[in-house]
């Protein structure tokens, strides 16, 4: 083995210290999109925010637009997507989409409220925001009517779904749990959750 140098050391150093300014620049994004949203919010103040140079973000990613792509892809979309076992029956595919969401709530719940706050900033068409939003929604919205589909095939999911109208139905149900969760005080995430995981078993099981 190959011994360690003082080069080595630097280099790792400087990766360590690479990593952390990236979770406290990601870190910084989140906080200010949940208290102001994302277009409110400027590159400069991220990098305040975070204990950096209001130059930051720009050394760092170029533009605050690619500082949120890092945020989506990383923090929520591998965490969202990336968890569904593929293997699993159809219908436990769908309700793990649900069941993700809520575990989300439990280890980050200002991440998910940012993260539904970017949603909802989407409808004014930002060029930010409203282009990166749609190609998430529209891969979640693939994902379960893949989870679906198999669930067709496998026998876990009713034969005469209709794999993309009941996949549209279940994104608009789970965004109004989310306005609802936002807006709403006392709005209970955890058990509007659990309510729309058992209505999904109810309405896509096969009959007994």
């Amino acid at each position: 083995m190959r011994p360690t140098t003082r080069g080595d050391t630097a280099r790792r150093t400087r990766a360590e210290q690479n990593a952390d300014s990236g979770r406290r620049l990601l870190k910084a994004l989140v906080d200010l999109v949940a208290e102001q949203g994302y277009e409110a919010t400027s590159a400069a103040e991220i990098g305040l925010r975070a204990g950096f140079s209001r130059a930051m973000v720009h050394a760092r990613y170029g533009t605050k637009d690619a500082l949120l792509d890092e945020l989506m892809h990383t923090e929520y979309e591998q965490r969202i997507l990336g968890g569904v076992d593929d293997a699993s029956a159809g219908l436990e595919r769908v309700q793990a989409f649900v069941d993700h969401l809520g575990q989300l709530a439990t280890d980050d719940e200002r991440l998910l409220k940012a993260m539904f706050i970017l949603s909802f900033e989407a409808v004014r068409g930002s060029a930010g925001v409203t282009p990166r939003i749609t190609r998430w929604l529209t891969d979640l919205e693939a994902g379960i009517v893949a989870a679906l589909t198999a669930g067709k095939n496998d026998g876990s999911v009713r034969a005469d779904l209709e794999p993309a109208s009941a996949a549209r139905e279940a994104m608009i149900e789970g965004f109004g749990i989310a306005y609802a969760w936002i807006v709403l005080p006392g709005t209970d995430f955890h058990a509007e959750l659990a309510r729309w995981r058992a209505r999904i078993a109810a309405d896509y099981s096969p009959p007994a």
